[in-house]
């Protein structure tokens, strides 16, 4: 399967992560994430992300598992 980019951050407005993965976004409670992942800092909102390459993202329970 292909690597496509992905990245998270937490979304102070809804209290809650935002997962960004092929054009969506979905915000979630939770993130379990098997995929490697390197933090990005910015100069600004948000200031960090954590983003990688996964092959997929599912979203279980309000939890994304990025795989």
């Amino acid at each position: 399967m292909k690597k496509t980019r992905f990245f998270y951050h937490y979304r102070k407005c809804d209290k809650k992560m935002s997962v960004h993965f092929k054009n969506q976004c979905f915000p979630v409670e939770n993130i379990v994430c098997y995929a490697a992942c390197e933090s990005k800092w910015k100069n600004k909102q948000p200031f960090l992300v954590m983003q990688g390459f996964a092959t997929q993202v599912e979203i279980v329970d309000n939890v994304a598992h990025i795989k």
